[in-house]
């Protein structure tokens, strides 16, 4: 219990400490270069009472990130079993990984422009690009991690497929992939707004992109704050699902 009392008191400590570094810098910067607290929330309420934001802002950039999520997390999983049950498919896709692992975000924007157009096919393609090496990477590396002593006895005594998959290759995979998804997911978002900020009609991109034509810096931070609120809430209802279908009982 104390411990608990702790913890929350620390969180409670280092929000108050944010805030108050924020309103500090806010003074000192002026209100065009960065809005206070305040002036942030008030835009924040107001932006929110208003449906055209949920149905043109919030839905579109939520239903782009994880469908580009979900694409990358199949995709970057399966050639993640592929790669981490078989050496040499991870040399043959190791170049693949390494590009888009390299390059820049907004170099992928650009890309995907070219090749889908501006809309949701764009965001959708840079957020599976972003999420499948992180996905890839983590499975690859997990499978390598589990113990050839361990694989070699379930070959002598021909465990079954499924015993394999349960009680070996799960446990080792879970703690990775579940991390692997948080960046992902917090990637895929960043990646998304920058998508739409250069070049759609809709999403919380294109809402920023308007603030910041209109030189309308509380809505900017507004949206920002809203962005980053959305990655905690998808993070504590999706990614707290799958810790528990993988059996991860250790916090991440």
């Amino acid at each position: 219990m104390a411990n608990t009392r702790e913890r929350l008191f620390c969180r409670l400590l280092g929000y108050l400490c944010f805030l108050a570094v924020w309103q500090w810098a806010a003074t000192l910067g002026g209100g065009l270069a960065l809005a206070s607290p305040l002036e942030t929330w008030r835009a924040l309420a107001d932006m929110t009472a208003h449906p055209d934001f949920w149905t043109h802002g919030m839905l579109p950039t939520m239903s782009r990130v994880l469908t580009g999520f979900g694409l990358g997390l199949a995709v970057g999983g399966a050639l993640g079993c592929v790669a981490g049950i078989c050496p040499a498919a991870g040399f043959i896709l190791l170049p693949f990984r390494w590009v888009l692992s390299s390059v820049p975000g907004v170099v992928l924007v650009i890309l995907a422009m070219l090749w889908c157009g501006v809309g949701s096919a764009m965001i959708i393609l840079i957020v599976a690009l972003t999420s499948a090496p992180t996905i890839y990477m983590a499975l690859q590396e997990g499978l390598r991690a589990v113990d050839p002593a361990l694989c070699e006895m379930i070959r002598v005594y021909k465990v079954g497929v499924y015993k394999q998959l349960v009680d070996l290759y799960l446990p080792a995979v879970s703690a990775p992939l579940v991390s692997a998804c948080v960046v992902a997911l917090g990637g895929g978002m960043r990646v998304a707004i920058l998508g739409e900020t250069l070049g759609a009609s809709q999403g919380l991109g294109y809402v920023m992109a308007l603030s910041r034509a209109d030189l309308d810096t509380p809505k900017l931070y507004a949206v920002a704050l809203v962005s980053m609120l959305l990655v905690s809430v998808i993070e504590a209802t999706f990614l707290r699902c799958l810790r528990k279908k993988l059996g991860c009982g250790g916090k991440l």
